[in-house]
């Protein structure tokens, strides 16, 4: 059941993320307006550490399906939920701050014709791979903590 949550909050984020394209290029004020306003491309970082953070738990929930359909699957350890719950706040943040920088965006606060915009998309797709590997290569390299047994239960 809860992967296929995850599925549909990675469908969500797509749906999101297209509609936003299609609102900056095709709609409302258009690419010349966006791309010289710092807070679209602030925007943009929001939805990339979303969009990175996710690869942790993805990759986390189908190792353990994985293990679990071959009959190897061992208890989460507190760690590795700790761990995925910082990153789900993490993503919740992100998320939440994304329409609050979209309302101020829309209003062109910080709008200046003059802005370098491309050292903001630099920066944006920056964000987003580096978050990318270093989630996707702690994910991959991530050790939990083994279960301690409760003794009192022996």
């Amino acid at each position: 059941m809860a992967l296929y949550f995850h599925y549909s909050q990675g469908l969500f984020g797509v749906l999101i993320a297209y509609t936003g394209y299609l609102r900056a290029v095709e709609y409302e004020k258009g690419f010349d307006f966006y791309s010289h306003e710092p807070l679209f491309w602030l925007k943009v970082a929001f939805v990339g550490v979303f969009g990175a953070a996710s690869f942790f738990n993805t990759i986390i929930i189908i190792q353990r399906s994985v293990a679990k359909r071959n009959g190897k699957l061992d208890p989460m350890g507190e760690k590795l939920a700790s761990r995925m719950i910082q990153i789900c706040n993490a993503e919740l943040v992100a998320i939440t701050t994304i329409p609050l920088t979209a309302t101020f965006m829309a209003r062109g606060v910080g709008y200046s014709q003059d802005f370098p915009w491309q050292a903001e998309a630099a920066l944006a797709a920056l964000v987003f791979a580096g978050l990318s590997f270093k989630y996707v290569k702690e994910a991959l390299t991530f050790e939990d903590s083994p279960i301690a047994l409760d003794s009192s239960s022996e």
